[in-house]
């Protein structure tokens, strides 16, 4: 049906529309009619049979103006949600009255025509100063040295701790700790000695060498740390620049404070190469052979880091060349997803979420969550904007295929509540961003130097793969 509302709209900064609609008197009055119908049915007054009371005796009961309001809040309802459903408009997030609902109430009368001011983000219109013929500068992976790192990191997954008598940890050790998160509240109570309302966290093994990338505020904080000591831990420096493009509304009064004990101290005893370590890590009998099929899954590990590696230095160049102006309803969507997603993995690492990231952690997690959104953000616009430009095309048959990959994947439950329609869209999108990333590396060159010190486990953005270290059971 063809809509009966006149629409007008003017660009706003930061991919935001003003939009000006005119809502005909017409629809007014056939509000305001359903609105009286309605409360006809719905309103109890003595002597009346329910569903049965007079539309005279109603607005002498309730006043023209109540009879309004009500009508008023489902024409707004209705109206919002037809433009929300406009795709010319291709508004996201939601649509923001200019107005005031009294203001609105008292301009309202349902034989006129009623205007309404309205502003919502939009899908941002991004423009790529170049995308072809560039020069790209990469640095690949080597397999020299992997093998040996590779064994080094089986033999301390296969090693066993063994407590120690020292009473100061240092570089190599394996640190026994506790988290604990202590609300303000409880410090005035208790004069600091903690409660029962303290949130202590499971006992964690922090190794000193191989968690310095994965915790880098809590290991160099526990370095030199003695047995039984106790140290909060620091709070992060906010970037102003970036706080303020999420609306972090900060709670009243102090925030919590996290503490972190050490519990005590161990040390790793690695096993010997031979063809025992062998047979205990992976499903072969000699070290001969486990050499051997290690080597294999490191070359095709190297191969595909490599393959990562050339896909994000092209889109960071592509990046660097794009002209885009984020809606701030997308930003944060984006962050509220990769925010989950961390939790995810959190929850499959058998940890709990609510009680690792607080305080400063999850002040660190927000502005790193943020970061992570904008460059996802700005790589998938600049491979929409290449597969627009170039007019790349997705075959029915290969959507087709790739549709019913994903849904084999699922069981009959999950399926039976996806949107078809979503799902397709999804699948022709992330299609479409493949094969524009393919048509970049045809089209652009690649200056390439070698990093013989890191592992085929590079974890990249790019298209979101991940390329885990070698299997140990191999």
């Amino acid at each position: 049906m063809v809509s009966d509302l006149q629409v007008k709209t003017s660009p706003r900064p930061q991919s935001r529309l003003a939009l000006e609609v005119v809502v005909p008197a017409e629809r007014c009055q056939r509000s305001y009619s359903q609105a009286l119908r309605k409360l006809c049915r719905t309103v109890r007054l003595p002597g009346f049979r329910p569903g049965r009371i007079p539309q005279t005796v109603l607005l002498q009961q309730l006043g023209t103006r109540q009879v309004w309001t009500v009508a008023l809040e489902q024409l707004l309802e209705d109206t919002v949600q037809e433009v929300l459903n406009d795709k010319e408009l291709a508004v996201v997030g939601k649509l923001q009255l200019q107005d005031q609902f009294e203001a609105l109430a008292q301009r309202f009368k349902p034989s006129e025509s009623l205007t309404l001011a309205m502003e919502a983000d939009v899908h941002p219109t991004a423009t790529l100063k170049s995308y072809q013929d560039l020069e790209v500068e990469v640095e690949e992976l080597s397999q020299d040295g992997l093998l040996e790192q590779a064994l080094e990191q089986q033999r301390r997954s296969a090693s066993t701790l063994v407590p120690l008598e020292k009473t100061t940890a240092e570089a190599g050790d394996v640190a026994v700790v506790k988290l604990f998160v202590q609300h303000p509240e409880n410090r005035a109570d208790d004069g600091g000695n903690g409660t029962d309302d303290e949130l202590a966290s499971q006992e964690l093994e922090v190794d000193l060498v191989e968690d310095q990338t994965a915790m880098p505020m809590i290991v160099p904080m526990i370095l030199g740390m003695s047995v039984g000591e106790t140290k909060m831990l620091p709070r992060p420096q906010v970037d102003q620049n970036q706080g303020e493009e999420i609306d972090q509304q900060e709670p009243e009064g102090e925030e919590p404070e996290v503490a972190i004990t050490l519990s005590g101290l161990k040390e790793r005893q690695l096993p010997e190469l031979d063809d025992g370590f062998a047979q205990k890590v992976s499903r072969h009998t000699t070290m001969g052979e486990l050499h051997h099929a290690l080597s294999q899954e490191i070359e095709t590990q190297v191969k595909e880091g490599n393959q990562q590696r050339r896909h994000d230095a092209l889109l960071q160049v592509l990046c660097d060349h794009l002209e885009v102006d984020l809606p701030q309803s997308m930003v944060e969507k984006e962050v509220n997803t990769v925010m989950e997603e961390y939790k995810d993995k959190l929850r499959e690492g058998g940890q709990n979420p609510d009680l690792q990231l607080s305080g400063p952690v999850l002040k660190q997690l927000e502005e790193a969550s943020l970061k992570k959104a904008h460059e996802r953000l700005h790589r998938n616009l600049a491979l929409d904007t290449v597969a627009k430009a170039e007019n790349l095309q997705v075959p029915d048959d290969e959507l087709q295929e790739r549709e019913q990959r994903l849904l084999r994947l699922l069981n009959s439950s999950q399926t039976g509540k996806i949107d078809r329609g979503k799902l397709r869209t999804m699948v022709k999108t992330d299609l479409l961003r493949e094969k524009a990333l393919t048509w970049l590396e045809e089209h652009n060159t690649f200056k390439v130097s070698h990093d013989s010190t890191s592992t085929p486990n590079p974890g990249h953005e790019g298209t979101e793969s991940v390329h885990p270290a070698p299997d140990p059971a191999l």
